[in-house]
């Protein structure tokens, strides 16, 4: 049986793309070793379902397309840059918000809520990142500034299925879901 590993995020626009692109930059002028992220592979992780048998998907799309409208539109300020676990012990680089706003939170709550129903298990993070690199923790993460202040507007969720390949993972937009328009 085949299967497709999949996730739902948010995407980028042209402007947040640059300046997550500015702060990797500057990362790896400081000498940090992450292995990373092509700037097109950017984007903010909603729901991470893993790997998916075929026959599954068509039920995943339609609970998005049946969830999309009812939630509104809301914009996301790109302002920080730091790390998981820790920037002392980084596995992940990240630019993100500083504060994140209460509706990133409830989009994935609402998102993870209609899929668990369809049997698929989520962790309680809601964390909104972009993840730049990935590292083994034992290099700091150096202070770099965060990226000029970008506000993201998130008014549709893509349903995406990574695929593993020698260059690395690649991306592929299976389907797009419009929010309710928000602000």
């Amino acid at each position: 049986m085949a299967r497709r590993r999949l996730f739902v995020a948010a995407e980028l626009d042209d402007a947040a793309r640059a300046a997550c692109a500015d702060v990797a930059a500057r990362l790896r002028a400081r000498g940090w070793p992450g292995r990373w992220v092509p700037p097109e592979n950017y984007h903010l992780t909603v729901a991470f379902l893993g790997g998916v048998d075929e026959e599954r998907v068509p039920a995943v799309g339609a609970a998005l397309r049946a969830l999309a409208p009812a939630r509104r539109g809301f914009a996301l300020a790109l302002d920080a840059v730091g790390a998981f676990p820790s920037p002392r012990r980084p596995r992940v680089a990240w630019a993100g918000s500083h504060a994140p706003p209460a509706d990133f939170a409830a989009l994935c709550g609402a998102v993870r809520a209609a899929l668990s129903g369809l049997g698929f298990a989520f962790d309680e993070r809601a964390d909104p990142h972009v993840t730049l690199a990935r590292a083994d923790g034992r290099t700091p993460l150096p202070a770099v500034a965060p990226p000029a202040p970008t506000a993201l507007r998130i008014d549709r969720l893509t349903l995406f299925e990574s695929v593993t390949a020698a260059e690395g993972a690649r991306y592929t937009p299976l389907e797009r879901y419009e929010l309710a328009s928000g602000e």
